[in-house]
């Protein structure tokens, strides 16, 4: 940012620096950006972002799971071998739910990738706000219950209210979950 590089340069700079971090492990990562009334989003992995709106919520970041055609194609033409939900190295026997990740080099070799996607939308005058969270969240919630969560309070309220719930329902992975509101005029 103080280069002066930001949204999709910025993502696409950041995110194979962050692979090099990953020492053994692996993550999921989402990045939002909002310049002028264009959201931004660049992720790799099941961490989701939606867009809610008065009426409506869209998914911003689809996961990268096998679930997706061109996921499942990708890492099929890499030599993984796929033992639903998981991508498996046949050599190995590793496994991974996801299809893009930051880490996890010992899954390279099988399509596992740390190239983020990236999209952008047009904000519009009813657009509300974010929910960025992993998938501990998105395994008991739905994106429906997430945006009504986002509308009907303020962001730290909707952040609470949430955690709460998969609380509630004894979610089994860790979660983080981020609530956003734009001041848009």
């Amino acid at each position: 940012l103080a280069r002066g590089v930001a949204g999709e340069p910025l993502a696409r700079e950041v995110f194979p620096e962050l692979d090099l971090a990953m020492d053994g492990c692996g993550s999921t990562a989402t990045l939002l950006w909002v310049r002028d009334r264009d959201l931004g989003a660049a992720w790799v992995g099941d961490s989701r972002a939606i867009l809610v709106s008065r009426r409506r919520w869209q998914v911003l970041t689809p996961d990268h799971r096998i679930e997706r055609p061109e996921e499942r194609r990708r890492v099929l033409a890499a030599g993984a071998v796929l033992d639903p939900p998981y991508v498996v190295d046949p050599r190995t026997e590793q496994g991974l739910m996801v299809t893009r990740a930051l880490g996890d080099w010992q899954l390279r070799r099988v399509g596992i990738s740390p190239e983020p996607e990236v999209v952008t939308a047009r904000l519009g005058a009813d657009d509300l706000g974010f929910v960025v969270a992993t998938d501990g969240l998105w395994d008991v919630v739905t994106n429906e219950e997430a945006a009504q969560a986002c509308r009907g309070q303020a962001p730290q309220a909707a952040a609470d209210r949430l955690l709460e719930a998969v609380i509630q329902r004894q979610g089994h992975d860790n979660v983080t979950v981020v609530v956003g509101r734009f001041s848009l005029s």
